[in-house]
């Protein structure tokens, strides 16, 4: 079994996902010299690989649970990447939430922001990735267990909101 998790964390769906998990971070990281129709487009393309390359893992890799990865992404690192985010969607950075919890108790739609959505992302996926610069095969277990783990549970719903979002702020005054 334990051989088993070591090739599987090296393999081509893994790695695939982790390349795209890399790229993601990196153009949030630097997003503040983009223009925002840049940035969309690039969103808008990243976000759908993420999502399937996520999509095409293992949902369960056993004795993974064993071990536990300290989060490297710190307060100072989200809120340079959603201040990010934000100066460059500046009035487009807002959306109108339905599929949350709390909506369906509720008449109105919460208010949410792209900048807040990709910081999560990011917060998710970095911490994801740096076990694979580690090289400690344990972490990296554990950090893709959990990771597919949050994307059924909190950030894969985050990542298609985001995304309705962001084509809403490039196509949303189109008429048809």
């Amino acid at each position: 079994m334990e051989e088993d998790n070591k090739k599987y964390i090296y393999s081509r769906p893994v790695l695939d996902f982790v390349t795209v998990c890399v790229e993601f971070c990196k153009q949030l990281e630097q997003c503040r010299s983009m223009e925002r129709s840049e940035f969309i487009r690039i969103m808008r393309g990243l976000l759908p690989m993420l999502y399937l390359k996520v999509s095409m893992l293992k949902q369960n890799i056993e004795g993974a649970d064993s071990y536990w990865n300290e989060e490297t992404v710190t307060e100072e690192d989200y809120n340079y990447v959603r201040s990010g985010v934000s100066s460059v969607m500046r009035d487009k950075d807002d959306y109108l939430d339905v599929f949350v919890k709390d909506f369906k108790y509720s008449d109105r739609p919460v208010l949410r922001t792209i900048s807040e959505d990709l910081a999560d992302l990011y917060q998710a996926l970095r911490n994801f990735i740096e076990p694979y610069r580690s090289e400690c095969e344990e972490a990296t277990e554990v950090a893709l267990q959990e990771i597919t783990e949050t994307f059924r549970t909190a950030w894969g719903q985050i990542a298609l909101n985001a995304l309705r979002a962001l084509h809403d702020a490039e196509f949303g005054g189109v008429e048809n």
